[in-house]
């Protein structure tokens, strides 16, 4: 353009920033984000000198470093909000002042850290801060332009839903600000109205720090909703299984009599024709592993019965249902955890299955650590029953320990030569031959590097006192 003796437009520099926004977005350009953010920043610098940036430009920019999700994304996005906010109080020029969208981009840039990045709490409190300046403006009169709506409210929410998992009353946190709207929109505020989504953080959030039961609550909550009229927040299987995750979290008994429930409860409203309820590979997990942690007797066999029933669905038809690892792995671990005298033995054919499918092409549920291990920890477990039982327990231990190692897809863990230890010591009798068995178990973790504390922690226990 410079060469015809054209200049740029607002219009034309605002497509530019766009493109960027859209290659941001993008997966194929992840990795280049940080190279796009600085091209984008560049960009709008000079539209200011300029004196062609307007609203639009800084939203567009903002949203473009929020969406980068780099680590200092959320920080970045409010100095240009910042920078934004100065230069509007300075020439009260309209064109460039800070609107909703400006804010929601920044507050989004805080609540989209991943829930294991440390500061998650402080984030989301910074989240809140921002929509409380958000209110002030607006109630002052200060700026019409940002009044907070639902998806402000909602970012937040899903701020302190993330950063649950880090501190504990976030989960209250989400549920006042969720409380709050609920509050605006019944005083007239049409614009503050919790969708599904705001919902279904909440849930979420009291997953993560182990109250299943007000998880329950809130899906309760959005059923009578929904009964009285509200269609936008029916519960869908997201809040089913959001919910059931919970009950597989918490673990006992009643837990799992309610995760059982739940998933009857999606199955008949299912097949009764709403598609928007059918349980999914991670419904019938969820289930699998409340089971597993619930004690309940014969709680292992249930999971193996609901591995078998997705078996069956996914052979007539419902290919989305068909177990995979992570399903198979969660019955293993039921029969580890359980009292049965049979758990190894059970385990075992379970992980023949998966050897055996996965070498006839089903990569599906090809066996990971995960799932050697279990069968290791199953067989380390079984303490009951008679001399011979406990003798196939231990052979069937040591011939999962010996396949793990002749595999070339996946690896022992520290977390393999721990279980095979504790595997010796509760199968093999203590004297010199556990001794030099365990010495050499503990040989192979060194030779692979995998020789942690927690391995020579178990090593001490193994062992003779004076070895």
């Amino acid at each position: 353009m410079k060469d015809k003796g054209l200049k740029p437009n607002s219009v034309t520099l605002n497509t530019l920033l766009l493109c960027i926004l859209k290659e941001v977005r993008e997966k194929q350009w992840k990795k280049l984000s940080g190279k796009k953010v600085r091209e984008a920043e560049s960009i709008l610098a000079n539209m200011e000198e300029s004196g062609l940036a307007n609203t639009i430009s800084y939203n567009t920019v903002i949203s473009t470093i929020s969406k980068s999700k780099s680590r200092d994304s959320a920080e970045r996005a409010e100095s240009w909000l910042k920078r934004m906010t100065e230069l509007y109080d300075t020439t009260k020029n309209d064109k460039i002042q800070p609107d909703t969208t400006s804010f929601n981009s920044v507050i989004h840039a805080y609540a989209n850290i991943s829930k294991n990045a440390s500061g998650a709490p402080q984030r989301a409190r910074r989240a809140e801060e921002l929509i409380e300046e958000m209110e002030r403006l607006y109630k002052s009169g200060e700026n019409d332009n940002v009044k907070p709506d639902v998806v402000s409210y909602s970012a937040v929410v899903n701020a302190y839903a993330r950063a649950a998992a880090q501190e504990k009353r976030c989960a209250a946190r989400a549920m006042t600000i969720l409380d709050r709207m609920v509050e605006l929109h019944e005083g007239g505020d049409k614009e503050v109205k919790p969708n599904k989504r705001t919902y279904t953080s909440v849930i979420n959030a009291f997953a993560r720090i182990g109250k299943p039961e007000t998880a329950d609550d809130i899906l309760s909550r959005m059923k009578q909703l929904h009964e009285m009229g509200d269609d936008s927040l029916k519960p869908d299987t997201v809040c089913y299984s959001s919910v059931l995750d919970a009950y597989a979290k918490a673990g006992g008994e009643e837990a799992a009599f309610r995760a059982e429930e739940l998933l009857h409860e999606m199955e008949a409203i299912y097949n009764s024709g709403d598609i928007d309820v059918k349980p999914n590979t991670q419904s019938y997990r969820s289930v699998i592993t409340a089971l597993g942690k619930s004690k309940q007797p014969r709680a292992a066999e249930k999971a193996e019965q609901i591995l078998e029933e997705m078996e069956y669905i996914s052979s007539h038809g419902a290919r989305d249902l068909a177990p995979n690892t992570i399903v198979f792995n969660a019955v293993i671990d039921a029969f580890a955890r359980s009292k049965s005298v049979s758990k190894a033995y059970r385990a075992e054919l379970l992980l023949e299955r998966m050897l055996e499918e996965s070498e006839n092409g089903n990569s599906s549920i090809r066996p990971d650590t995960i799932t050697f291990n279990s069968v290791i920890k199953a067989a380390a477990r079984s303490t009951y029953g008679d001399s011979i039982s406990r003798n196939e327990a231990y052979l069937i231990g040591l011939n999962a320990f010996k396949t793990l190692h002749r595999l070339d897809y996946c690896r022992p863990s520290s977390v393999t030569y721990v279980t095979f230890l504790k595997l010796l010591d509760n199968l093999i009798e203590s004297g010199t031959s556990r001794d030099h068995m365990a010495e050499r178990v503990f040989g192979l973790s060194v030779s692979l590097g995998l020789a942690n504390d927690a391995v020579r922690s178990q090593l001490w226990k193994t062992c003779s006192p004076l070895v």
